[in-house]
């Protein structure tokens, strides 16, 4: 290695840096330190210690034997790096050994075999800082409290260029899943027991505990939740689960909003969260915007798990007007369901829904009656929170009439839907959404307007108003189809920590006999992430229009 000692005037500074003689990772990682040079007084200390600086971020990418040269150019008052990287080390051996109850544990030997350290590799000091985090964390994911490291450690031979990757762990005992404690008396007690996923004696997992959170929060009685193990009180084998809630006020009032198709959208949402003893509760919803006003009123009645296993009373009334030409349709509904979920963690939901419904299409006024029993299938799996990074949903229903059985017309109508993300290398989320719909009845113009299938709008095909993709009467009025097909392709890129660009293509039909054109919009947005879900901004083209004019839409909350 070879350096030059120099005598800097104190005006000398460091303003810019070129690294010469390496590429890829082992310049970025020399990079990282050089750039913190910026605006340094050049003196003999600084190089020398640049130079210690250098090295050691060329070890940490298995170049120990390095030759380093450090210059300073004084018209440029740039620092010039030139480097030969010398031979690299590479992993000669990987000996992990586990002691304790964790020996024989199939879910932490998994762990250890998929991490990132095998025989042959380049020496990576990230990757073996990495792995032993992993290893650490899958110990306290299963309960492994009293783990020790024996040993931990690189043993590096400079003679061979070689490395040897050493850890040695004892786990101590797995911990069992000990007494839920509640932080305080709550009339909610019955359910907070009846949601946890696991029982006292079983082996502690750490996934368990957030799902139980998780689950907690999502109830409508605490406005915050905080479950955790009590590992400083752990004993017995057994660690406590704590349980720490604040309940919601009697009275609980949301509103929020939005743009859509260039119209302001306002929502209102008041709660009671606890009706009685044994914690029924009341919502109400109130949708406003130009074309469209709703509003409903549903009370729960809890079986056991309030989010999943209950009884729904709701009634509604919803009015839309002018959606397209001549259009307009009120609707009074009400509704009974029961929902609980399946052994597969579908929730299953049976409903008896009467609407009566008043609806003009053009200047004929018509009105109907329908008395529709059904059942639908919903699962979403998601992992991010509110702003998910990967996840899939789906929704499956089917509903019917009879007009024997006190509705206008006979018809079968189902409807499946399915959306998809997924996020690659941290910054890449592709989301993928597909909507499909088909009415068993003899004739269309007897099915009420709100059970006909319209595509179109922010949540359908992006850049055509909502509802307008439709067959069309004799008028060139739009009158809804039998059958609905919709698809959405998205990607994603994060170019900051809490900002997304989008570009997407949406494209779909609704038909009564597929001779209908497919449309197709296209388009690109921002996302900003926000601690309640993404705010999506989306300025989208209608490609398949004649006029080929552009919708913009703001919405508030994740793709699924």
């Amino acid at each position: 290695m070879l350096f030059s000692f120099h005598v800097f005037a104190a005006s000398q500074v460091v303003t810019s840096y070129e690294i010469n003689g390496i590429k890829g990772d082992l310049e970025k990682n020399v990079a990282l330190y050089l750039k913190q040079l910026d605006g340094e007084k050049v003196t003999s200390t600084l190089l020398s210690h640049a130079k210690k600086q250098v090295a050691i971020s060329l070890k940490a990418l298995g170049y120990y034997k390095p030759t380093i040269k450090l210059k300073y150019n004084n018209e440029t008052q740039t620092l010039v790096a030139t480097i030969e990287r010398g031979p690299v080390t590479r992993i000669a051996d990987v000996r992990i050994t586990v002691q304790g109850d964790g020996k024989d544990d199939p879910l932490l030997k998994q762990s250890i075999n998929s991490i990132n350290l095998k025989q042959g590799d380049i020496l990576n000091h990230s990757n073996y800082d990495a792995a032993r985090k992993k290893i650490e964390g899958q110990l306290l994911e299963l309960g492994y409290f009293d783990v020790k490291w024996q040993a931990h450690q690189l043993a590096i031979s400079l003679k061979n260029n070689s490395a040897e990757v050493i850890l040695t762990i004892d786990t101590g005992i797995r911990y069992q899943f000990g007494e839920l404690v509640l932080g305080e008396e709550t009339q909610a007690e019955k359910y907070i027991r009846s949601i946890a996923k696991f029982k006292q004696g079983e082996a502690y997992k750490a996934t368990l505990v957030s799902e139980y959170n998780l689950a907690l929060s999502t109830t409508p009685y605490f406005a915050s939740v905080r479950v955790y193990a009590d590992i400083a009180n752990r004993a017995n084998k057994q660690v406590p689960i704590r349980v720490d809630v604040l309940h919601r006020p009697a009275n609980s009032f949301e509103i929020g909003g939005g743009v859509s198709e260039s119209e302001p959208r306002v929502r209102f949402k008041w709660s009671k969260p606890w009706i009685t003893e044994d914690g029924h509760y009341l919502e109400s919803n109130l949708n406003v915007s130009q074309p469209q006003q709703d509003i409903s009123l549903g009370y729960t009645v809890p079986v056991d798990d309030p989010n999943d296993d209950l009884w729904r009373f709701s009634v509604g009334y919803k009015l839309e007007d002018e959606l397209t030409n001549d259009v307009y349709s009120k609707i009074l509904t009400g509704q009974l369901q029961r929902q609980w979920l399946t052994d597969d963690n579908w929730v299953r939901t049976a409903f008896l829904r009467r609407d009566r419904e008043t609806y003009r299409i053009g200047d004929a006024e018509q009105s109907s009656k329908m008395l529709m029993p059904g059942l639908s299938y919903a699962k979403k799996v998601t992992e991010g929170g509110t702003t998910p990074s990967s996840g899939y949903q789906w929704l499956l229903s089917a509903e019917f009439g009879l007009k024997d059985m006190f509705s206008t017309t006979n018809i079968v109508r189902m409807q499946i839907q399915n959306a998809w993300l997924q996020t690659y290398l941290d910054r890449h989320l592709i989301f993928l959404k597909a909507n499909i719909g088909a009415m068993l009845v003899d004739d269309i113009d007897k099915v009420p307007f709100s059970l006909r299938f319209y595509a179109g709008g922010d949540q359908s095909v992006r850049g055509f108003a909502y509802q307008s993709i439709s067959p069309e009467d004799e008028a060139g009025r739009l009158i809804g189809g039998k059958y609905l097909i919709t698809g959405t392709v998205e990607y994603n890129y994060q170019f900051a920590e809490s900002w997304r660009a989008a570009l997407f293509v949406d494209s779909g039909t609704a038909t009564n006999d597929f001779t209908d054109r497919v449309e197709v919009g296209a388009g690109l947005g921002i996302r900003y992430l926000t601690p309640v879900g993404p705010v999506r901004i989306d300025h989208a083209w209608g490609l398949t229009k004649e006029s080929k004019s552009t919708r913009l839409s703001i919405t508030i909350g994740p793709e699924i």
